[in-house]
């Protein structure tokens, strides 16, 4: 009896030996639970960027340039912070629209750019004059000079200043169509 007990004790011990022998170590590590959704790591990170674009001609078409940008392959799209985008219309006015705000994304290869926080956009019309344009979040299409929001935006222009709920701006030609809730103020010259 005292024989068999030995015996079982010792067949017991070799399990539990065996088990944690050839049981992989990452078994026994506690895994540190995460409270906040894992961000994708970037494919490329870079600082302080300036990126021209040439048209057929040989003219400048945009200006980008952002204190900091991460290119992500997945999905093909570059997130920037302070980004800072010129816009050139050689047709036909020769002044560009900035654009600037605290978060940028570019998608489609440059066809599509989503700015979002303190959405700036100006150009300068003359006489230290200039055409301005605040909101949340700003979609512009570069390449078709247009942009369109759905959220607050206000224009302020020499002649005054009206705010609204939704834009589409065609660039090109200065035409701004607000969607909804739309207020203004025109001074008359």
């Amino acid at each position: 009896m005292r024989n068999m007990l030995l015996t079982i004790m010792l067949l017991i011990s070799t399990g539990i030996f065996l088990l944690f022998w050839l049981s992989p170590p990452e078994v026994f590590l506690e895994k540190p639970v995460s409270t906040k959704e894992e961000l994708p790591k970037a494919d490329s990170y870079m600082l302080d960027i300036k990126k021209q674009d040439y048209g057929k001609t040989g003219a400048k078409i945009h200006s980008l340039e952002a204190s900091e940008a991460r290119h992500f392959r997945r999905g093909n799209r570059l997130e920037l912070d302070r980004p800072n985008l010129i816009t050139f219309n050689l047709n036909t006015t020769p002044q560009p629209w900035h654009m600037k705000a605290d978060k940028g994304t570019i998608l489609k290869g440059g066809k599509k750019a989503v700015f979002k926080g303190n959405v700036y956009a100006w150009q300068n019309i003359g006489n230290k004059n200039k055409n301005e344009l605040r909101t949340d979040r700003l979609v512009v299409f570069p390449d078709k000079h247009t942009a369109e929001t759905e959220s607050l935006v206000t224009i302020t222009t020499p002649r005054g200043k009206t705010t609204g709920v939704g834009m589409q701006a065609d660039l090109k030609n200065e035409q701004f169509k607000l969607l909804s809730k739309v207020k203004g103020v025109h001074r008359a010259l």
